[in-house]
């Protein structure tokens, strides 16, 4: 497994949704539920313990695998990091068990009921606590994320070990709609799923509209760093997909499989981007004060930013729903003539949605202290 920024990855296959130390995004109430008040998660989720209605019907996941899974599910496990990101901003009461153990930095956001909830490790790994698993007694696994050649092995291999149905949705930024709508209808939680539609249909839809408008000699070349600031997210992967909807180009054009790579300063500087971004609690504070990095031009220019992160990174960590809040973001940061955005509004529509949490004008302020340019 190869571990990168505190996640753990399947190799081949992101890890249907982050196993490793998924920022779960767990925050709380029922997934059709409001946020709570002003700080603070929202109060609790329903019981894991409500009992299924008998009967079972035939679902075709993206995948192309026929799986007869229940009608009425209510307990759920997530295949990992990134499909818990995902579920908990749909029905985090039915979650009844976590890929990794929850951050101290991610429990402010969360109930405290998830933090109790048991640990099951990666379905895609050798972590998986099966005792665990078999104890929590979910009715159905849930991967979300890109399709990969050995999806329909790697699913089949699950259920056949656990004897749990066990299902895979496509997610990225083409179909994040499409993707709540279907797990909407698996899971019954179709009021918030359609909210969800409805949100990035609106929001997405009318950043892709306006970005299209943008002629290519306006849109930027971008380094994405994480660690020390040299270490390159590659283009084309889904750690770094909103720079593709934002119709940025990523100047890291790595070769291999791999989705990071360690560069040199020098690698950096023949690639001169336009605009450089960090991962969060990176190298950005060094980055004004160092002598190599001000041999940059974006950075003598201040076009250098760091990604908010407040329970998610916006960029991925995991490549999730967190994205989509990304995606904004970036726009706003990139294309200044095309959008402006207030991003605390922005952050705050966000957190109720998604994460069932009341983020205060304070609190989104604090998230987007270095997200802006310096010049």
């Amino acid at each position: 497994m190869e571990h990168r920024g505190g996640m753990v990855r399947r190799p081949g296959r992101l890890i249907g949704m982050m196993a490793g130390a998924l920022g779960v995004v767990l925050a709380v109430t029922a997934c059709s539920a409001g946020g709570g008040t002003s700080g603070t998660p929202a109060a609790s989720f329903a019981s894991a313990s409500a009992q299924p209605s008998a009967g079972t019907h035939e679902f075709t996941d993206d995948a192309g695998r026929h799986v007869r899974i229940p009608n009425t599910i209510t307990k759920i496990a997530p295949s990992g990091a990134e499909a818990q990101a995902v579920l908990f901003t749909l029905c985090p009461d039915k979650i009844v068990g976590l890929g990794s153990k929850l951050s101290s930095d991610q429990l402010p956001y969360l109930s405290p009921q998830f933090a109790a909830l048991p640990v099951f490790g990666s379905f895609y790994s050798g972590t998986l606590n099966m005792e665990a698993v078999m104890k929590a007694a979910p009715q159905i696994v849930i991967d979300i994320g890109e399709v990969k050649p050995d999806n329909t092995s790697d699913l089949d291999s699950i259920q056949q070990r656990t004897g749990i149905p066990t299902i895979f949705v496509q997610m990225g930024n083409a179909t994040y709609a499409q993707a709540y709508a279907k797990l909407g209808e698996v899971t019954g939680d179709s009021t918030q799923a359609s909210k969800i539609v409805s949100y990035i249909n609106q929001t997405l839809g009318g950043i892709q509209a306006k970005v299209a408008t943008i002629p290519a000699s306006q849109r930027p070349n971008v380094y994405y760093g994480e660690n020390d600031g040299l270490t390159a997210v590659g283009a084309g992967t889904e750690h770094a997909q909103d720079l593709d909807f934002v119709g940025a180009t990523n100047v890291a054009k790595l070769s291999g499989s791999e989705s990071t790579a360690t560069i040199s300063m020098e690698q950096l500087m023949l690639w001169n981007p336009d605009v450089i971004l960090l991962a969060p609690g990176t190298a950005y504070a060094a980055v004004a004060t160092s002598s190599q990095w001000q041999g940059l031009a974006a950075v003598k220019a201040g076009k250098y930013a760091e990604i908010p992160s407040g329970l998610y990174s916006w960029m991925d960590q995991p490549p999730s729903a967190n994205q989509i809040l990304g995606i904004v973001w970036l726009a706003n940061l990139l294309y200044p003539n095309a959008f402006d955005f207030d991003m605390v509004s922005q952050a705050q529509t966000f957190y109720s949605l998604f994460y069932h949490y009341t983020l205060s004008d304070a609190q989104a302020k604090v998230l987007l202290a270095n997200a802006a340019f310096k010049g």
